[in-house]
């Protein structure tokens, strides 16, 4: 009888330290699924506040065939400030070369109404006038809570 004693607390004092191990384990995942999630939201929550629309009238965009410029004016219509820096262009499916950014009005930033002229490149490209191509503008904010928005839009161009 005294030796079932011993076992059984041996067993319990096993059966405790692997439940404990168990339970630190359980919250060490819990607590990686939390940041996870709230990584996520403040993705999303940036994303939704990120947004810009073509402001030039996209049946008269001017394109210069010899020096290969596409002016396009793109406005932010977001909450958050846009990085001039950091815009993508896609010309009916070819990433194209943003040559130069210039910021219209008197701001310095790109903040919510502020347009921005863009002189795109589209090498690879074979375009004339008055022909329609799609072209789809990819556009990042500043930082939000440490997460920065982005949003992308396509529209169909008529080229002048």
């Amino acid at each position: 009888m005294a030796d079932g004693g011993a076992s059984e607390l041996i067993m319990l004092i096993s059966g405790l330290m692997v439940a404990g191990i168990v339970t630190t384990l359980l919250i060490a995942s819990w607590g990686g699924l939390a940041n996870s999630v709230d990584t996520v939201q403040n993705q999303a929550e940036a994303n939704s506040k990120t947004k810009a629309a073509l402001a030039s009238d996209p049946m008269q965009v001017s394109w210069d065939q010899p020096s290969c410029n596409l002016s396009l004016h793109i406005q932010n219509t977001g909450a958050l400030e846009l990085l001039d820096g950091a815009i993508g262009i896609i010309v009916n499916g070819t990433a194209s070369t943003v040559n130069q950014t210039r910021l219209l009005g008197n701001s310095s930033v790109w903040t919510s109404g502020e347009v921005v002229e863009l002189q795109v490149c589209p090498s690879g490209v074979t375009m004339s006038v008055g022909q329609e191509i799609i072209v789809t503008v990819v556009v990042r904010s500043e930082h939000y809570q440490g997460i920065s928005g982005q949003y992308s839009f396509s529209e169909v161009i008529r080229l002048v």
